[in-house]
């Protein structure tokens, strides 16, 4: 694996219900869109907390697209429906180690697409891709607060290695804890969603970016 592995990836990734299509500038009204929607739920994201406009998504679809391009350290993805090719969220792979390899898994989904496990599909994607260029371990980092990105990361076959103190400052600038999961390519991922009390929030509920 190396950084040509993401700058050649492919334009398109089909899922079983889905399909991902790699970031580009005309993906930018559909970003806004669900972003402008979501945007009360995005606590937890630190470009949650910035100034969006459609000028604004139209720049981070460009610089993210000609950051993998250029640089190659990941790759990121938006997910839509097959049928109606109804926008679902994004997903990517970010802070690539070469030398292991891993990297991290990052997704965001949009609210009015929740608890029909799309976006569950769209990760399992990504990922199912990543074992085959190679990787041999994908993380997410997950502040403690944030169940539902929790619950959602379970339910992708991560597995809780321990409390990071402090290791990052959230979209306020506060200093934060995170949980670390991760899953390697040879462990098993679950069939279905894990079954949960009922006032803990659902696996695919609009989760957050790890």
């Amino acid at each position: 694996m190396t950084p040509d592995t993401f700058r050649h990836s492919p334009e398109i990734l089909p899922g079983r219900r889905l399909r991902l299509e790699k970031i580009h500038v005309r993906h930018a009204p559909a970003l806004y869109a669900s972003v402008r929607r979501s945007m009360p739920e995005l606590d937890y994201i630190a470009w949650g907390h910035q100034h969006w406009d459609e000028e604004a998504a139209r720049h981070h679809c460009e610089s993210t697209r000609e950051w993998i391009l250029s640089e190659g350290e990941g790759v990121s993805y938006l997910a839509f429906e097959y049928d109606t090719s109804t926008y679902v969220g994004c997903v990517d792979l970010h802070s690539v180690d070469f030398g292991v390899p891993r990297c991290q898994i990052g997704f965001v989904g949009c609210t009015r697409q929740r608890g029909r496990g799309l976006m569950r599909d769209a990760a399992l994607t990504l990922m199912d891709w990543a074992w085959r260029q190679g990787m041999v371990r994908i993380e997410v980092w997950c502040d403690v607060r944030n169940t539902r990105s929790l619950a959602f990361a379970e339910s992708l076959g991560m597995l809780r290695e321990g409390l990071m103190r402090q290791v990052e400052r959230d979209g306020r600038g506060l200093l934060c804890d995170h949980h670390l999961l991760a899953r390697l390519a040879g462990d098993p991922v679950p069939d279905r969603l894990p079954t949960m009390p009922a006032r803990r929030a659902r696996a695919d509920s609009d989760p957050a970016v790890a």
